[in-house]
């Protein structure tokens, strides 16, 4: 089976449900009842979630496939990068890493994130790694816009 290719908004939704705590299974179960308050204290309601209810009414199998499974982003922008870190990882930028105009640059991820990083983003991203951190099971990477 291919890779769902979801947006950045419906990727940096479900992110933003994740780490409020909502896990897959309960994220898709309150995406089939339709009703959009349990999402309404996500970050204080800062997000819209009726984009991934249309998505989840028009198109389940697919939004539930990438909940599951796992997704690539259509497009990555530069702060949906940052998102990214910030929200699974707990990785924020300037205090975790530095951010360059193009690039981020020193971002230490466990080894399980850098794959998962790599699956996800979109390519017209390219992850350089710079060191292996073999104590720590870690790798300094940066993040670089690939030439096109």
């Amino acid at each position: 089976m291919s890779t769902v290719k979801l947006s950045q908004w419906e990727t940096m939704l479900l992110e933003a449900a994740r780490s409020h705590g909502f896990v897959d299974e309960e994220i898709i179960h309150k995406l089939r009842t339709g009703d959009p308050a349990p999402f309404s204290d996500v970050e204080g309601g800062k997000y819209d979630y009726t984009h991934l209810f249309e998505l989840s009414k028009n198109d389940p199998s697919t939004l539930e496939a990438a909940i599951r499974e796992g997704y690539q982003i259509k497009f990555t922008t530069f702060n949906g990068i940052k998102f990214l870190l910030n929200k699974r990882y707990n990785i924020q930028a300037e205090r975790d890493y530095q951010v360059e105009e193009t690039a981020l640059h020193h971002v230490r991820l466990p080894d399980d994130a850098l794959a998962w990083m790599r699956r996800t983003i979109s390519p017209n991203w390219r992850i350089v790694e710079l060191e292996k951190l073999a104590d720590t099971k870690e790798t300094l990477v940066r993040f670089e816009l690939a030439a096109s």
